[in-house]
């Protein structure tokens, strides 16, 4: 019987069982079964008044209300006239309406009329499933040997289907049908699973044993209990309903008292003054527990912050996070968050060996509010072996805030985690710890992670590690299919760009090729002003200037193109083939007017060595202007190489210029 009362209580709602074994034991004769009443007269005789009613009732069968048509149901059955009951079973038996049916059901088992029964366990056959688990509802109500023989022998049929025998199984274990055991234990062996459940839980019900499913232990029980009768287990079901009522005054009495002291803390002219707060949460009752944790995590950050604790108010935390609700502890640690040292950092140390992930995340929150590693340690175990992403998540964040290159492991074991914000977090932290050796992973992580939130933050902690280990990588991603990526690792590259000329012409070259011709000019304009006066990156710069140009005219800057070859040529002292790109850009870039003084000072400056190269140079100029449509300037050009050849110049460069002449002259088309 012990077992019985604690299995009462621990698995059965309280108010919900009292209340269906009340009733249960009401509708199956818990005063008694009732009597069989006396067979109607064929014809009863009835006062005026009496006919009125029955009239009336009959009426009423045929009302579209269920809940009237029960009523006239059970007027109808409590007189004693034979039309009367007549009507009800005619309805009950042949009403082609499921809905009147039903409630010709529940009016006859709310009468537990025995006159009825077998009309209403015919209708468990009935293939309207509503009409057929009502009527299989009812058939509960009905206890008498011969009833109870009655639904054994249809359960028996042939005709009967496993869903009706699973219906008739709940009936024979709600009516508490001891006699019926016999066909429960077959039940058990059932080859339909529903059915099976239905005839176990009947003799649970019956038996008020939790055994499982299983036929030896079940006929192990019926072998010592078969001597009993229904009224045996009624009556063991009344003690058993006794003490639950009995547990439930004791359970009232105390939610009563609980419900009083959280008043008397919520009402209290001190509930918000910690002192009182911290002293609730030693109280007995978890609802006042609760609440004060609740008001001492909304105080003010400050006001927690000023708290001067005594050793009392320090144990009685220290308890709170042992406490056996997790919402209790989470506020706890939500409020430890905000202590001053050196209060604090125990309490942390505490909470974070919990085992609720609520709890760890605030502890978590409380170590990167701190200043110190000493939580390191644990911070990395939870990191790398928390089945909860967000504490992960916290944990990752913490590291990069206090953990240091003993952290660096765990960081670097975690990029491998599941969950994109913990990647994402992970290489925060290795980047502010400057761990560079953790390049190569993220490296990877920047090429092959599926989260484009993750490889933008490799691609930028690549650029601020500073290694050129993580060039190769960034210029891949410079090929990524989101933008935001490709802009980091272009800006990254740029990061990479300071110390190495030949390094940077690369990423130059790279960030071109890519279409990112501003990240190009930049890194290009990087190595010009950098290195312009290093003897040793003469080369380099020069492939600058001239990549810079050449950048500016697939734009269509001509302008800009050639104020970067004028520094160029003033750099490379006369290049020929500088100058005439020179010349060019002059030329489509509307600026013809600056070819003639530019090329008057070559001539001027050139000497013995070079002056074929620079006339010849001065009449390729000339023909530009003509292709142009400046024949002015080119006529001008011509004036001066006239002016500077000398019996020394080539029958080619003559015969050029006699062209070029006559060209400008008129006599031959441009």
């Amino acid at each position: 019987m012990q077992r019985i009362e604690a299995r009462y209580r621990a698995k059965r709602p309280v108010g919900l069982y009292v209340l269906a074994l009340v009733t249960g034991v009401l509708a199956i004769g818990g005063c008694g079964t009732p009597a069989p009443p006396p067979a109607p007269a064929a014809v009863s005789p009835l006062t005026d008044q009496q006919h009125a009613r029955y009239a009336a009732a009959e009426a009423h069968l045929r009302s579209p209300e269920a809940e009237v048509r029960r009523q006239a149901a059970v007027a109808l059955l409590s007189m004693d006239y034979a039309p009367a009951f007549n009507a009800v079973v005619g309805a009950l038996t042949n009403s082609p309406d499921a809905t009147v049916r039903i409630s010709m059901i529940r009016a006859a088992a709310f009468c537990v009329d025995h006159r009825c029964f077998e009309a209403v366990l015919s209708n468990v056959s009935h293939p309207d499933a509503e009409v057929s688990g009502e009527a299989a509802r009812a058939v509960a109500r009905f206890t008498r040997a011969e009833e109870i023989d009655s639904v054994v022998a249809m359960i028996g049929r042939e005709d009967t289907t496993a869903e009706q025998r699973s219906l008739l199984y709940r009936a024979l274990g709600d009516a508490l049908a001891v006699r019926a055991t016999p066909v429960l234990l077959s039940g058990l062996e059932s080859a339909d699973p529903q059915a099976r459940t239905a005839a176990h839980e009947a003799l649970r019900r019956i038996s008020g044993r939790d055994l499982p499913l299983d036929l030896a232990q079940w006929q192990d029980w019926w072998t010592a209990n078969a001597y009993r009768t229904r009224e045996d287990i009624l009556s063991e079901h009344r003690q058993a309903l006794a003490r639950e009522v009995e547990f439930s005054r004791e359970r009232i009495g105390r939610l009563t008292e609980e419900k009083q002291e959280l008043m008397r803390l919520i009402t209290a002219a001190a509930t918000e003054t910690p002192p009182t707060l911290l002293a609730a949460l030693g109280n007995r009752y978890e609802s006042v527990r609760l609440y004060a944790s609740v008001r001492l995590a909304a105080l003010d950050a400050q006001v927690i912050g000023g708290l001067r604790l005594d050793e009392r108010d320090y144990n009685v935390i220290r308890d709170a996070l042992e406490d056996a609700s997790a919402d209790v502890r989470r506020n706890v640690v939500r409020f430890v968050v905000a202590l001053s040292a050196p209060y604090r950092e125990d309490l942390v140390r505490k909470a974070l060996g919990d085992d609720d992930p609520g709890v760890l995340t605030a502890a978590v929150l409380a170590v990167r509010s701190s200043t110190g590693p000493e939580a390191a340690a644990r911070l990395a175990d939870l990191l790398t072996k928390s089945p909860h992403a967000a504490v992960r998540t916290e944990a990752a964040i913490a590291l990069g805030k206090v953990g240091s290159q003993e952290s660096v492991p765990a960081l670097l074991t975690a990029l491998d985690d599941v969950e994109e914000n913990v990647r994402w977090f992970c290489v925060e932290g290795l980047r502010k710890l400057g761990a560079v050796h953790a390049v190569p992973r993220i490296s990877d992580l920047l090429l092959r992670d599926p989260s484009e939130r993750v490889r933008q933050i490799a691609a930028g902690a690549l650029g601020e590690l500073g290694q050129p280990a993580g060039a190769v990588a960034l210029a891949q991603a410079l090929k990524d299919r989101n933008e935001k990526v490709r802009e980091t690792a272009a800006a990254s590259l740029l990061d990479l760009a300071t110390d190495n000329a030949d390094r940077m012409s690369v990423i130059a070259d790279k960030l071109r090729r890519e279409g990112m011709l501003d990240r190009s000019r930049q890194v290009l304009r990087r190595i010009i002003e950098q290195f312009q006066e290093v003897e040793d990156a003469a080369a380099q710069v020069a492939g600058a200037y001239r990549a810079l140009a050449e950048i500016e005219q697939e734009q269509g800057n001509w302008p800009a193109a050639a104020d970067v070859l004028e520094q160029l040529d003033t750099r490379m002292g006369g290049d020929p083939d500088v100058r005439r790109r020179l010349l060019a850009c002059w030329i489509r870039g509307g600026q013809p007017q600056r070819v003639g003084p530019a090329v008057e000072g070559w001539l001027a400056g050139a000497d013995g060595a070079n002056r074929v190269a620079v006339l010849e140079l001065a009449l390729h100029a000339a023909e530009l202007l003509l292709h142009a449509g400046s024949q002015r300037e080119a006529s001008a050009i011509l004036d001066l190489v006239d002016g500077a050849r000398s019996a020394a110049v080539d029958r080619a460069l003559e015969t050029k210029l006699e062209e070029l002449r006559l060209r400008v002259n008129g006599t031959q088309a441009p």
